[in-house]
């Protein structure tokens, strides 16, 4: 696999890394290159989904950038405006991803590309419909987001494990009221991490800020989601989503559902499935274009 080291800086003046892989030749006249956004605490280089799903890009004529968030890995540290800052997943504010995509589409557009793809996985499929419903790109033609979890705590509350998520909100809003919104704590819900007390409010709070059922009407671009049957059936992240999917559906279908059968969260053995529905749904963008 070939490509070079890249980096961009956000309007807010944060560098980001990645890796970008040129098409030889663009032939696709749909899309010309992509943005590939990795999940929580993920990176650039080490997803096997990412880099295979940008290869396979590559081969239809559709040049790729996998990017960093300034949310990768659980910690880091990077430079925003000169200076060197804590960032990373266990302290994102996941509103900062509209910076994070708007830097590596218009890296892309300095490249000479003009029509771009964004294709997130996880909580960068959120990223990516939430960039472009609230600070949308001119340059991108469409979205597609691969499992994207639902986080609205509602949801949440009426879940098997409401005790749980109820006293962890309780716990971080104790923190915030005690002066120590940037505290690490501990958590269970949704699943076994470390997180500051401001960040856990601000993705999983009330005020539901990045339920994409939220928003996903704002985003005017043509859209394809994709999930795993087993996810929907096993994960507690996607409660309730597949019923709720479909009311959406019924009010939005110019939106494009589908369901890999017997795929998980990461799509293990299921990744040529998943590439081949997602090239399937870019290449009849281009024949009804």
């Amino acid at each position: 696999m070939r490509g070079e080291l890249v980096s961009t800086i956000t309007a807010d003046r944060v560098r980001l890394h990645g890796f970008l892989m040129d098409a030889e030749p663009v032939t696709h006249d749909f899309a010309d290159a992509a943005v590939i956004s990795h999940g929580l605490a993920g990176n650039f280089y080490s997803s096997s989904l990412l880099l295979e799903m940008a290869s396979r890009l590559n081969r239809i004529g559709i040049a790729t950038v996998i990017g960093n968030s300034r949310g990768h890995d659980f910690l880091n540290w990077s430079l925003r405006s000169g200076r060197t800052d804590t960032l990373g997943a266990a302290v994102e504010d996941v509103d900062e991803c509209r910076f994070d995509v708007g830097g590596w589409v218009q890296f892309l557009v300095r490249q000479g590309f003009r029509r771009i793809l964004l294709v997130g996985h996880s909580l960068g499929a959120i990223k990516s419909l939430y960039a472009q419903a609230w600070q949308p790109e001119s340059q991108v033609v469409g979205v597609v987001a691969i499992s994207p979890t639902r986080l609205n705590s509602g949801q949440f509350l009426s879940s098997p494990r409401a005790d749980e998520f109820r006293n962890t909100l309780a716990a971080a809003q104790a923190m915030v009221d005690a002066g120590e919104p940037d505290r690490l704590m501990q958590v269970g819900f949704p699943f076994p991490t470390w997180m500051s007390a401001i960040a856990y409010l601000n993705k999983y709070g009330h005020e539901n800020r990045f339920d994409w059922f939220g928003f996903i009407d704002r985003v005017t671009v043509p859209v394809a989601i994709f999930f795993g049957q087993r996810e929907l059936d096993e994960n507690p992240a996607f409660d309730g989503l597949e019923s709720a999917m479909n009311s959406v559906m019924a009010q939005m279908p110019s939106i494009h559902r589908e369901t890999i059968a017997d795929a998980d969260h990461f799509y293990v053995a299921h990744v040529d499935s998943l590439c081949e529905r997602m090239e399937a749904w870019i290449d009849g963008q281009r024949m009804s274009g």
